[in-house]
């Protein structure tokens, strides 16, 4: 069994400008467990515990939405902090994405489509685009930390920058107790 999810993986440079908002997050003392940087990625459908003998079948049909979308690259950039759910007990801190999300949104809608004649459950909640920081473990200083990121709503958090997307990746997780590792296990470019 493999532990899988599809997801759009972000530039080092992102990566390192996220990590520096999870320090100035972190100066507020809540009780958040932060995704290590290298960790952080855009998901678009969580697999879960999958047969490895279906790993290729998932490729197939994940490559077929990609087709069918007709995207060539997506150009997405990390404006604004938020929280899931958004107000007094927050569970997951998050980053939201600016640019070309309706395309994005087509792009997930498709994989629900196709990974759906493969017998994976469609998500029933909206597609929220957003790259998690980090998850709270407590209400220890929830109020500071709900101020900063009320204070950075709509902050565009990379300014300037914008980053093309070529591909989608098939990552297996293996969990760790110091948190997950993510391997690409097949890549999915736009295009063909």
């Amino acid at each position: 069994m493999a532990r899988l999810f599809l997801a759009i993986s972000l530039p080092v440079d992102i990566r390192e400008r996220l990590a520096g908002i999870q320090k100035e997050l972190a100066k507020t003392g809540a009780d958040v467990r932060w995704v290590r940087p290298e960790g952080i990625h855009l998901t678009l459908k969580f697999l879960g515990e999958v047969p490895e003998n279906l790993i290729d079948k998932i490729a197939e049909a994940a490559q077929e939405a990609v087709r069918e979308s007709g995207l060539k690259a997506l150009h997405l950039g990390v404006k604004g902090l938020g929280s899931f759910p958004p107000h007094r007990a927050p569970r997951v801190i998050w980053t939201g994405l600016s640019g070309d999300l309706k395309e994005l949104a087509l792009l997930q809608r498709l994989l629900e489509e196709k990974l759906a004649h493969l017998g994976f459950e469609p998500e029933k909640r909206p597609f929220v685009p957003h790259l998690t920081l980090g998850r709270v473990k407590s209400t220890r200083k929830k109020e500071a930390l709900l101020k900063e990121i009320s204070l950075r709503r709509e902050e565009e958090i990379v300014p300037e920058r914008h980053f093309v997307v070529s591909e989608i990746v098939l990552y297996r997780s293996t969990l760790h107790p110091r948190g997950a590792i993510y391997t690409p296990v097949r890549r999915l470019p736009f295009g063909n």
